[in-house]
């Protein structure tokens, strides 16, 4: 069967438009469902390339946007405009326009698995199950990532170059370095993202998106931790205790760091996929 293609979609945020991609189930396959995919902190759409097919393929109208001031998204240039507020009324308009009348399938990857827990406990019936992708339970402790502030004062200094310096660094030693066309696309997109965007997320990363797990637990929606166990920026047992806590149900991806959505895509989908089957 020929491969669901991704289509440019314009989504409107709270402060202005917001980039997205959708692929929608081919001709003849039942539509189950709409999936709707949040990326996180220097991500975007882009980074569920790999999936929205598959996942439309499976009959699910799939469904990624850039977050406001990320790549292609309109955003603010001052940092006041990147509140966890302001991510999370976007996810809420972006719910409104591409399924008003039945809740989606919900799935975040780092940074925008916080925006989408807070969505989670603020309008559980708008989401039929929540996934946590490489998303673990804060960016304050238990996590192999520079405190916040002092990421921010990095960034403050050097702008954006600063930052891709430092993560590309981190992220892609000479053993797992990608093809140079997609490191040529990776750091134009984070000269894209307005430094304000970057700054504010760090912001927004110095207080725990949900103090205690119980209360994202008790929205009573259906919760998949997923994570690759290697090189992830929380340890495997941060996750599995995480996980533990949230009465969730998890997905391990072995050898894999924090990109499972595109070392592993195919196992990723066909993981939500069942996941969403038995949650039904």
């Amino acid at each position: 069967m020929s491969q669901a293609p991704i289509t440019p979609l314009t989504l409107r945020g709270g402060a202005g438009t917001l980039a997205a991609w959708e692929a929608r189930p081919p001709a003849g396959v039942e539509v189950r469902g709409t999936v709707v995919l949040v990326p996180g902190f220097t991500g975007s759409k882009e980074d569920f390339e790999a999936m929205l097919p598959l996942l439309a393929h499976d009959g699910y109208r799939a469904v990624a946007y850039d977050q406001r001031g990320q790549w292609q998204s309109d955003g603010p240039d001052d940092i006041s405009g990147y509140t966890m507020d302001d991510f999370t009324g976007d996810l809420i308009r972006v719910l409104d326009q591409v399924s008003p009348n039945e809740p989606v399938h919900l799935v975040g990857h780092s940074f925008g698995g916080y925006v989408s827990r807070v969505v989670v406990i603020a309008a559980p019936h708008r989401v039929r199950s929540f996934t946590l992708l490489a998303s673990g339970p804060s960016s304050i402790e238990d996590i192999n990532f520079p405190p916040p502030q002092l990421v921010a004062q990095f960034v403050e200094a050097g702008g954006q170059e600063a930052i891709w310096q430092q993560m590309s660094t981190a992220m892609f030693d000479s053993g797992n370095a990608p093809a140079p066309e997609r490191l040529e696309f990776l750091h134009n997109r984070i000269l894209a993202t307005k430094k304000a965007n970057i700054l504010g997320i760090l912001k927004v990363m110095e207080v725990p998106p949900v103090a205690d797990p119980a209360v994202l637990r008790d929205a009573g929606v259906p919760i998949l931790v997923a994570y690759g166990d290697t090189n992830d920026l929380w340890a495997p047992g941060v996750h599995e205790n995480f996980a533990a806590q949230l009465h969730a149900e998890t997905a391990v991806y072995h050898g894999v760091g924090h990109l499972p959505n595109e070392d592993v895509p195919a196992q990723v989908c066909a993981d939500l996929v069942k996941f969403w089957e038995e949650t039904a």
